[in-house]
């Protein structure tokens, strides 16, 4: 039997993408034209709802999922590596070849985890709401500013309950925060955790999005490494099986993306909708910052490292700017919010930098780092 090659640290993110789009193309396989999961027979043994590899992989590229028959094989196998797809005696990696694979949902080995179940639970939710008559999912206004696929808590809670979908408001409650945690629904500024209130929060997963399969392959986010010698680099990535606030995913330290900046560059910030935009609100000029009889105020912060790193997210092409705080991590214990700008790093002005320079900064120290960061007055 061949090696198994397994996704060993995935991101929560990851593999709801790699779910989504599974799930789409699985329906389509096995409605299109031509069908391509069937019962097929070999050596005189039936095989139930099994597909060919090389036949798949022509199929892939006529339908433009992807470009060549190379990447067609890396996207199933990928989905492999995420327990989607298996060959149905378990003896291949996906191979364009003529060998039988299955999608486990078809034979019921898929391994439905916590993760899984909250991700379909929460698409199940959302589509339930788009096709509901009572209004709870739609355009909000929050600030002077319009959210889509947008509910109050309040009301997501009566629904749930109403539906039939939960036994009680608190088991609600629970629900709607594993959501949140996972990135599914968010607050529409971030402020704060699920609550039963005139709270205003959004569907952060796009369910509408027709992803393509050669998708699966493209990173979420680029991650600055940490080496385990703990001097001054971070680590990628914290993983965690639990389902406490931020930690099946928690991220140590991440640099924003070159597409995000070339945005940033342009001044295109994104719509707050957007679920991959930028977090800020609108576009903040340098003049705006150093102005000391304006809107934005400093904010000395010490950021002592754990054994990981300190769990936040920067971008920005000067200024630099905090995309996303770990809620579990030193950054959040310290004082960090998203939004907040970064001034000065040990001493040093970077408030012209990108985030690419001032991480950089943050990394010269071992372990502890001294941040001046300025904020809106509002986040008072």
């Amino acid at each position: 039997m061949e090696e198994d090659v397994r996704n060993l640290s995935p991101t929560f993110e990851e593999k709801a993408r790699a779910l989504l789009v599974a799930e789409k193309l699985r329906e389509t396989m096995h409605q299109g034209k031509p069908v391509l999961i069937k019962n097929r027979n070999y050596h005189l043994r039936t095989y139930n709802n099994c597909f060919v590899g090389s036949e798949v992989v022509g199929w892939l590229m006529q339908q433009g999922e992807v470009p060549d028959r190379n990447t067609a094989v890396q996207c199933m196998r990928k989905l492999q590596s995420f327990n989607i797809i298996h060959h149905v005696c378990d003896d291949h990696l996906f191979k364009d070849a003529m060998l039988f694979y299955r999608f486990r949902k078809d034979d019921g080995t898929f391994p439905m985890d916590k993760d899984s179940s909250i991700l379909f639970r929460g698409k199940m939710m959302y589509h339930s709401l788009k096709s509901s008559s009572e209004f709870v999912l739609g355009t909000k206004t929050h600030n002077n500013l319009q959210y889509a696929d947008a509910f109050l808590g309040v009301d997501m809670l009566n629904w749930l309950v109403k539906e039939k979908e939960v036994q009680s408001r608190p088991q609600a409650v629970a629900m709607c925060r594993e959501l949140l945690e996972r990135n599914i629904i968010r607050h529409v500024s971030d402020d704060h955790h699920f609550k039963d209130g005139q709270y205003l929060y959004q569907f952060k997963q796009d369910f509408t999005r027709r992803y393509r399969l050669s998708e699966v392959l493209t990173p979420l986010e680029p991650i600055l490494p940490r080496s385990h010698s703990r001097h001054g680099s971070i680590s990628s990535e914290r993983t965690n099986s639990t389902s406490s606030v931020g930690t099946p995913n928690k991220a140590s330290f991440f640099i924003g993306g070159d597409e995000d900046e070339n945005k940033e560059r342009s001044g295109s910030f994104g719509s707050p909708s957007a679920g991959n935009s930028s977090v800020l609100l609108r576009p903040v000029t340098l003049d705006e910052l150093r102005n000391n009889q304006g809107r934005y105020t400093q904010k000395h912060i010490r950021i002592v490292s754990d054994a990981v790193g300190y769990g936040m997210v920067v971008r920005g092409n000067g200024p630099t700017y905090i995309q996303t705080v770990d809620p579990g991590g030193p950054a959040a214990a310290a004082g960090v919010k998203v939004r907040q700008f970064v001034k000065a790093v040990n001493g040093t002005d970077v408030l012209e930098m990108g985030h690419q320079e001032v991480a950089k900064y943050i990394l010269a120290n071992q372990d502890v780092v001294n941040l001046v960061v300025l904020q809106h007055g509002r986040m008072l």
